[in-house]
């Protein structure tokens, strides 16, 4: 019998409640459509997946899991012990994810975001996409703190499950956190998976902030790009006039600007001074007249 599904990075896979690691593909009722290619890339994504937790003996995880469970056990409690052993780490971990889903804003969100600082690197991981998961909302503060530390080794998973339980308030964070080139990439994907009521405000306020750093406000055009949100046309008609933003939203508006902001584009191309983005503006001028 098989569990909830468990989210990894890019993959999603059901878990099995036996061996820790062990990720099982849905099997076809004849073995015979099976092909070479699909059983190798089946077979790719859980190689992949197992790699993110660490093998285990399965007595002692199938027996703790199910001591957690029944409550005789607490899983929290488990998860604090420096001489717990992987296996009952493990478990306690995979109790407390499935809890989190089931009651995503219960008290057990502050506890499990308390432990992230004081748990091992790979414990914390395992917290983290828990947490994201869940998309639990209140541990915006202590990911947020991770993903801001600029020497812990924990800063991308945090910066990846931000987007996922921050919502609206994890725009700043993460645009903030673009001008480190080795999460710039990482950034990127994240501010474009935000999502939850007041994001599109929170990339109009923060490409509006002259007092930003460039680097934020860039990766928060380029991410409104990623999702099409063409709602941030006219913050970049604004923000055009300005040198350093010139080129940046220059490309955006070409790919997010439409007839209702004509008014805008039309001041923005008086206002500019560079040749090259004056004739640009008024070539998707003539375009999105031609369209109204």
């Amino acid at each position: 019998m098989l569990d909830p599904t468990t989210s990894h990075g890019h993959f999603l896979v059901h878990r099995a409640s036996g061996p820790p690691g062990l990720f099982l593909a849905p099997v076809p009722t004849c073995p015979l459509i099976i092909t070479m290619r699909s059983l190798l890339a089946l077979l790719f994504a859980a190689s992949v997946l197992a790699a993110d937790r660490p093998a285990v003996d399965h007595a002692a995880y199938t027996a703790a899991l199910k001591d957690f469970r029944k409550g005789s056990a607490k899983s929290i409690e488990a998860l604090k012990k420096a001489d717990a052993s992987a296996a009952v780490r493990l478990a306690a971990v995979d109790d407390v994810r499935e809890r989190l889903v089931d009651e995503p804003t219960s008290p057990l969100v502050g506890e499990v975001a308390g432990l992230l600082g004081s748990t091992d690197v790979e414990t914390a991981k395992l917290l983290l996409a828990a947490l994201a998961e869940a998309k639990a909302a209140g541990a915006t503060a202590q990911v947020a703190a991770l993903a801001s530390k600029a020497d812990s080794p924990l800063r991308i998973p945090a910066a990846l499950a931000l987007a996922e339980v921050g919502g609206a308030k994890a725009v700043p964070v993460l645009a903030s956190l673009a001008k480190d080139e080795a999460l710039a990439e990482n950034i990127q994907d994240a501010l474009v998976k935000v999502a939850g009521p007041g994001v599109t405000d929170a990339f109009v306020a923060g490409i509006s902030d002259t007092k930003a750093d460039v680097s934020a406000r860039t990766a928060l055009i380029k991410a409104a790009v990623g999702r099409n949100l063409r709602s941030v046309a006219g913050a970049l008609c604004v923000a055009i006039k300005e040198e350093s933003m010139r080129l940046e939203c220059q490309k955006a508006l070409l790919k997010l600007a439409q007839p209702s902001d004509l008014a805008a584009l039309r001041d923005a191309e008086k206002s500019v001074t560079n040749e090259t983005t004056k004739g640009a503006l008024g070539r998707l001028i003539k375009k999105l007249e031609a369209v109204k």
